[in-house]
């Protein structure tokens, strides 16, 4: 009896070893088939040998033993029952580091202990010569997402135009602004003498108007996007209607919204509404104003440019009112909202008319904004202007 019971100690604490090696992922020196698909034991690699045959436990006594002690705890089950035998396979030539010791038989050190991975496909070089790497070729079109949208690659194109009388210099149109395309019209020029800008106008009549449509006609219609019609002064008192500090033409036209000249097509630059604003053209005054020459030719100027009756002018005009001095930008698509031919005929008017310079000046700076398709009052809320 006492003999029984000391074999099944043994047994007990052979199982107990086994168990231990089972639960720290190795069985060392044996390759085993798993019963379910065939997946390797961790730190067990399928097929790999022992070093020698020394190496080898008994296999057929370890099963019987193991047979013993599953019937003694009440399994009823062994693996001496016909089932597989296990997998021993011949060792690699090159399966350890020369440096390391041979491996204690039955024990597997922790470095000797392989973790297997999906294998991963090896990364071919990207082109370029000997293997060398260079970067992948993007494709057109596939512009890379920076979480921010791309500016239009087209700037905007611009022009400032300005009549000039050969007294005054506009040096600083060239020199300042010099994003800007201009075109430099000088006024007072005899017929027979070249313009140092090449442009000229016909005769000096109607101030700054004559020069404006002067360019319109001859550029009909390759306009750039934005037309900015100013005076030849720069700055300093002279320069008194431009809204800027020392009423500075850079500062001004430098501030300038084009974005806000897109959309609107026609902008007044002088946001100050103190002259021009509220009623400052009433055509059917009554009792008229004798000193207020531009006023009483209103009418007839308007009647020749819209060809409107007296009585629809009435109802068009009983008032008109808008900011000074005939300074403003234009989109190249409010430009082409009328024909050449409009522009053409306000341009004879004026070459023929028999108002002087300063009456026809003065009707046309204040009709500018009513060509460009805006009320005939059109006084704009200083600050809104000037914020936009």
């Amino acid at each position: 009896m006492l003999r029984h019971y000391g074999r099944l100690i043994i047994l007990i604490t052979t199982a107990a070893i086994c168990l231990v090696f089972f639960s720290l992922g190795s069985l060392p020196g044996v390759t085993v088939d798993s019963h379910s698909q065939g997946e390797e034991l961790p730190g067990v690699k399928l097929g790999e040998p022992f070093a020698s045959k020394h190496d080898v436990p008994d296999r057929n006594k370890g099963l019987k033993e193991l047979d013993a002690l599953e019937q003694a705890l009440g399994h009823g089950q062994g693996h001496g029952n016909g089932e597989p035998p296990l997998d021993v396979a011949a060792p690699e030539a090159n399966g350890r580091r020369p440096q390391d010791k041979p491996p204690v038989p039955g024990f597997a050190r922790p470095e000797d202990q392989t973790i297997e991975t999906d294998p991963q496909p090896p990364v071919e070089p990207q082109g370029g010569v000997d293997g060398n790497w260079v970067p992948p070729v993007q494709i057109s079109g596939e512009a890379e997402d920076k979480g921010e949208e791309e500016e239009d690659p087209t700037p905007i194109s611009k022009i400032i135009v300005v009549g000039q009388m050969g007294s005054e210099n506009t040096d600083w149109v060239r020199t300042e602004m010099t994003e800007w395309q201009n075109a430099i019209y000088y006024v007072d020029l005899p017929a027979n003498e070249v313009s140092p800008s090449g442009l000229k106008t016909k005769m000096n009549k109607a101030k700054e108007a004559t020069p404006y449509l002067t360019y319109i006609v001859d550029n009909y219609p390759d306009f750039p996007d934005v037309m900015a019609f100013i005076h030849a002064h720069r700055r300093g008192m002279e320069a008194w209607h431009n809204d800027a500090p020392s009423y500075d033409a850079v500062h001004m036209l430098n501030s300038l919204r084009l974005d806000t000249i897109l959309k609107r097509g026609y902008v007044n630059m002088r946001c100050n509404n103190e002259i021009g604003c509220p009623d400052e053209v009433q055509p059917f005054r009554d009792p008229p104003q004798e000193d207020k020459h531009a006023e009483h030719a209103y009418p007839y100027v308007y009647a020749n440019f819209f060809n409107v009756s007296w009585e629809e002018m009435k109802e068009q005009i009983p008032i008109v009112a808008t900011q000074c001095c005939a300074q403003f930008a234009v989109s190249r698509e409010q430009m082409l909202k009328k024909p050449k031919s409009e522009y053409e005929r306000y341009l004879r008017f004026l070459e023929e008319t028999h108002y002087d310079d300063d009456v026809a000046g003065r009707v046309l700076e204040y009709m500018w904004h009513i060509i460009f398709e805006r009320d005939a009052v059109h006084c704009e809320n200083v600050f809104q202007c000037c914020q936009e």
